[in-house]
């Protein structure tokens, strides 16, 4: 009969509480337990019942404590069954290749049957639907006994609050480790821009920035809206031979089809009504620079021809002038839009993508970087602070990473910024959080209803589906009392325009307005 000291759970509790150092009361815990019980490791997880992801923050056996940030999105069956036990004070596992949540966890690092491990899981309620996991494991099956499973029982308080305590000291650890980060990247500026993620979410991005900056060749910059395709384009810019020259960044979705030809290339004074002097177009400003054509997708068919035609032999005519007008630039192009379906729906030019995607680099969204977000939380913070003269400074309360980390962010970074922002004017000083923020993004209806291994869609295709199958349950109808209009509290003419920009036809059904 294995005996509990006296008083075991106070000394436990005594010796975690009075470590500031996460690594030191995880291996205090760890000697502390294998004193009654088998354990070969312990692992320290963070369960996130909004989203079904299993966060790993620490493994430890004999060797220490390795420190992670390892998130396991479990299947549907196994959140179902992890929100069941979530709810019980502990767990006891025969094999951890038998239930559903662990055999999703032993799958997704990789165990086979011979590492087969036995153990019992303690729960502690975070709040906000977040449990901390502090689970201790030993190889074999049935390595437990109710005699194990009495012990834990005892010290069940005692676990919890060191839980709370480990998990909270880690986060203050991070935080400051982010800081860091932050303060070390601020030095490294480009054009007053930079790219934090470098190193870590963002380094496969970086590494093929730094391949193709100095090859002076086109490039296609690819990824969601607010991603930071504009920076990593700068970024491109600031490494090439043309950093002395001109950056002339353009908004193709922005300029109205009639004055495209002005914008571009310039005009010569008197080439219509309101031309009063001569003006250089955009590639004419950026000669012996970079010129970046942000959501070159927005381009009409006739606008892609000059385009094409341009950037061929970067020779052009201003509007109303008679001599031809030779640049040296380098085009970087950008846009949200999948151009190869364009391409197979007659809306985007083969020969001009081919032309454009010499070189593609494809940003991801933030989302797929989670380990990115406390160093922007953090600098987005510092920075707004400054900038908004704040008479405080930024803090983040205790779970508010893990509250930004939770979200999915269809805005990606600059969404981000905008909550960020929001919070500091929003919180007058005290500690951030941010319980507005969804376990999901606003569009989990349509995720959700997407077989598991379908690929993320661009928050364009959720609003496109969004949008056909509202027009489905009107029969196409648009306009009018119960139109897809007036369901989606819009204007028809502005469902008409959104319709148009994501190329959504419908057959008009007789009678139908």
């Amino acid at each position: 009969m294995i005996l509990l000291e006296k008083n075991a759970g106070e000394t436990l509790i005594r010796q975690i509480l009075n470590s500031q150092d996460p690594e030191t009361a995880i291996n205090e815990v760890f000697r502390f337990i294998r004193k009654y019980l088998p354990l070969d490791f312990m692992t320290l997880p963070v369960y996130d019942s909004r989203r079904g992801i299993l966060r790993y923050r620490a493994f430890t056996n004999n060797e220490g404590v390795f420190f992670t940030d390892e998130p396991v999105r479990l299947s549907k069956d196994a959140k179902k069954e992890a929100d069941r036990i979530m709810h019980q004070k502990m767990k006891f596992f025969e094999s951890y290749l038998d239930n559903p949540v662990s055999k999703t966890v032993t799958s997704y690092f990789g165990l086979k049957e011979q590492d087969v491990c036995s153990g019992i899981s303690v729960f502690t309620d975070l709040g906000s639907s977040r449990y901390g996991v502090l689970s201790f494991a030993a190889r074999g099956r049935n390595r437990h006994t109710p005699e194990h499973l009495r012990i834990i029982e005892e010290l069940y308080g005692s676990i919890t609050e060191v839980t709370r305590h480990i998990l909270s000291q880690m986060e203050i650890v991070n935080l400051k480790e982010y800081i860091t980060l932050v303060n070390e990247e601020i030095r490294e500026r480009f054009m007053g821009r930079r790219i934090i993620g470098s190193t870590t979410g963002l380094k496969e991005v970086l590494t093929l920035v730094e391949q193709a900056a100095p090859l002076d060749i086109p490039i296609l910059i690819t990824g969601e809206t607010g991603v930071g395709k504009e920076v990593v384009a700068s970024i491109i810019h600031q490494r090439s031979k043309r950093s002395d020259g001109p950056m002339i960044s353009i908004n193709c979705g922005a300029i109205p089809d009639t004055l495209l030809d002005s914008e571009l290339f310039g005009h010569e004074k008197g080439a219509f009504t309101s031309a009063d002097a001569m003006k250089q177009g955009y590639f004419e400003r950026a000669d012996r620079g970079t010129i970046f054509l942000d959501e070159i997708g927005e381009l009409t068919l006739q606008a892609q021809v000059k385009l094409l035609r341009v950037i061929q032999d970067m020779t052009f005519q201003r509007v109303g002038g008679k001599r031809f007008i030779t640049v040296d630039v380098r085009v970087i192009a950008a846009t949200n839009r999948n151009l190869e379906s364009l391409i197979a729906e007659l809306q985007f030019r083969k020969d001009l993508w081919f032309r454009l995607n010499v070189f593609p680099i494809q940003v991801p969204p933030l989302r797929e970087r989670l380990i990115d977000i406390p160093a922007l939380a953090v600098y987005f913070a510092r920075r707004q602070t400054i900038e908004m003269n704040l008479p405080y400074q930024p803090r983040f309360a205790t779970g508010a990473m893990e509250q930004l980390q939770a979200y999915d962010w269809p805005g990606n970074v600059r969404e981000l910024q905008n909550v960020i922002e929001r919070a500091l004017i929003t919180n007058r000083g005290e500690p951030m959080t941010f319980p507005n923020l969804a376990g999901t993004s606003p569009a989990e209806p349509t995720i959700a209803a997407l077989p598991e291994d379908t690929s993320y869609p661009t928050l364009d295709e959720i609003t496109a589906r969004y949008i056909r199958q509202t027009l489905m349950k009107t029969g196409g109808r648009i306009s009018g009392k119960g139109g897809a209009a007036d369901l989606l509290g819009m204007n028809p003419s502005t469902l008409r325009s959104r319709m148009r920009k994501l190329y959504i036809k419908v057959k008009k059904i007789p009678g139908n307005p």
